[in-house]
């Protein structure tokens, strides 16, 4: 049987995911990671590392 999730879930999976890599990574950008397209933003003090993991996620699962 197949669960189907509810997109608020999906959203706070993804949320989850990206700070625990970017946990992992150090708090580093994932600007050396293989297919990363390019930051959303100028980066300065008020960026938030696990929002560019999570915008990375997303791109790179619309390639798969």
């Amino acid at each position: 049987m197949e669960k189907t999730e509810k997109p608020e879930s999906l959203e706070r999976a993804l949320e989850k995911a990206a700070k625990i890599i970017c946990t992992l990574k150090c708090g580093l950008c994932p600007h050396s990671e293989e297919g990363f397209s390019g930051c959303l933003s100028e980066c300065d003090e008020n960026i938030l590392p696990w929002r560019c993991w999570v915008a990375h996620l997303r791109d790179i699962s619309s390639t798969v």
